[in-house]
């Protein structure tokens, strides 16, 4: 008959590879929502740079028609002069913004792909080493119980066929080898 507690010691072991595999698992699903949550973090930043170019744009076109306005109030030809310059200065600077506002959406794009792909493999890399941990830990389990059972066991005499009666020798004897 099996000894009942490598039984239950063989049990316990399935029960810690089991319990080592559904943390691994789990570690994975938290990887995977932290990916979902930084990338729509990142669209979120990304819509508010986008918005933000709109916002520039706007602003532009209001101070351009503030300048042709003014320019046709005071009776000059808004296409001309110092109006005409003051237009060129005005959508310089708003082109400049906008471009700004659309080099930050796309970083922000990049930034929340490379967070998204960086938690995903960590994702993976953490259910890997969490299959490999459970059956790693249950073929360890497994040897320590099959050495600790099948170990014979240890007589008192390390070699009982042996005569242990000690002999002695006389070495004052003028007799021997020499």
């Amino acid at each position: 008959m099996a000894n009942p507690f490598a039984v239950l010691a063989v049990i316990s072991s399935v029960g810690k590879a089991y319990a080592t595999y559904q943390a691994g698992m789990a570690q994975k699903a938290y990887y995977d929502s932290q990916a979902d949550v930084a990338k729509l973090q990142y669209k979120s930043k990304e819509i508010e740079a986008k918005e933000a170019g709109v916002e520039v744009l706007k602003q532009t076109n209001e101070a351009l028609a503030t300048i042709i306005a003014k320019a046709a109030a005071g009776g000059m030809l808004p296409n001309e002069g110092s109006a005409l310059l003051a237009q060129s200065l005005s959508l310089r600077e708003g082109t400049e913004d906008f471009q700004i506002s659309k080099i930050n959406e796309e970083i922000l794009q990049n930034l929340g792909i490379i967070e998204f792909r960086n938690l995903k493999i960590a994702g993976k890399n953490a259910k890997k080493f969490g299959i490999m941990g459970a059956l790693f830990g249950l073929g360890t389990d497994i040897a320590e119980i099959g050495i600790k059972t099948s170990t014979p066991k240890q007589t008192t005499d390390p070699v009982p066929d042996k005569d242990t009666t000690t002999k002695t020798k006389d070495i004052t004897s003028t007799e021997g080898p020499f």
